[in-house]
């Protein structure tokens, strides 16, 4: 479910950049297809909300500051 979440998020980047910026995904469970909302949405009992904290794709490593 988070693979197509990402795909879907990644999809919503290359097509309209970073505005407006989605709060999460909405994916229907029983084919496995979904969509970015913009507000907070109604479910139908075969649908999953993933907020985008779950579905943005994170950096590779950290940060570190050497003293």
């Amino acid at each position: 479910m988070l693979h197509i979440g990402r795909q879907l998020y990644v999809a919503h980047l290359e097509r309209f950049g970073l505005r407006p910026e989605p709060i999460g995904v909405v994916i229907e469970l029983q084919n496995c297809s979904g969509r970015v909302v913009f507000d907070r949405p109604v479910l139908l009992p075969t649908e999953q909300f993933l907020d985008l904290d779950l579905v943005r794709p994170r950096a590779h490593g950290r940060n570190r500051s050497r003293r």
